[in-house]
């Protein structure tokens, strides 16, 4: 970035009994802001009422990076974890561009790097893609891999969305201008539904989009 003026972005990540992994999702979120020059990193966590050490953990980072906050309710489902998470960040934090992450280690932090510079090229929706060329599923039982690949398939074809390959991965990048434009109320709240209703209404408010490949591993904690 060239511009005097630093690019923000907000990491929305939802969290359930997350103890085992989110301390180190957030440290790893850090270290990665100093590989990406022009940026400023925030943390917000969406928790759902964990009964585990999740918020103190959460808590204990805050007094580390001032840039960290939580808020909580209840577990109603991923979705409304969401849609919470991005009307408090995009009211109190207006960021440029908010990423949405899990905290479990399924989603590995290094690429961070990679979604902004989709970013820089002018993408305003970047997908962590299982899909595409290089992205995988090693952990996945073929049932499971079939399942993924029809529900995408029909979602890509019904929701008008044929040329994005991986609608219901959890690792984004999505430009603020873009979510504003959603009508977060009428999506759904339910995990794999919430993420392809979501990728629809991106594409028909006109999102410009680019996949790139990720390795999606077995969780390592959370709920």
């Amino acid at each position: 970035m060239t511009s005097n003026t630093l690019t923000t972005v907000c990491f929305v990540l939802p969290t359930y009994n997350e103890e085992a992994h989110i301390g180190q999702t957030i440290d790893a979120i850090f270290a990665n802001q100093n590989k990406c020059d022009g940026y400023s990193f925030m943390v917000l966590v969406v928790d759902d009422n964990s009964s585990d050490n999740t918020q103190a953990i959460v808590n204990q980072r805050a007094s580390q990076y001032p840039s960290v906050s939580m808020i909580t309710g209840n577990k109603i489902g991923l979705g409304d974890a969401y849609k919470r998470g991005f009307s408090y960040a995009l009211d109190k934090f207006n960021p440029d561009y908010i990423f949405q992450m899990d905290s479990d280690g399924q989603h590995d932090p290094d690429l961070i790097p990679q979604f902004l510079s989709q970013v820089e090229q002018g993408y305003s929706l970047v997908i962590g893609s299982r899909f595409v060329d290089g992205g995988a599923t090693p952990e996945f039982s073929l049932r499971r891999q079939l399942i993924s690949k029809v529900g995408n398939l029909l979602v890509r074809y019904v929701g008008g969305v044929r040329h994005i390959r991986d609608c219901t991965s959890g690792y984004r990048c999505i430009a603020s201008s873009y979510l504003k434009r959603c009508n977060l109320g009428f999506l759904a709240t339910k995990g794999y539904s919430f993420q392809s209703s979501l990728i629809c209404e991106l594409a028909l408010r006109g999102a410009k989009v680019k996949e790139i490949p990720i390795v999606f591993v077995k969780r390592k904690g959370g709920g």
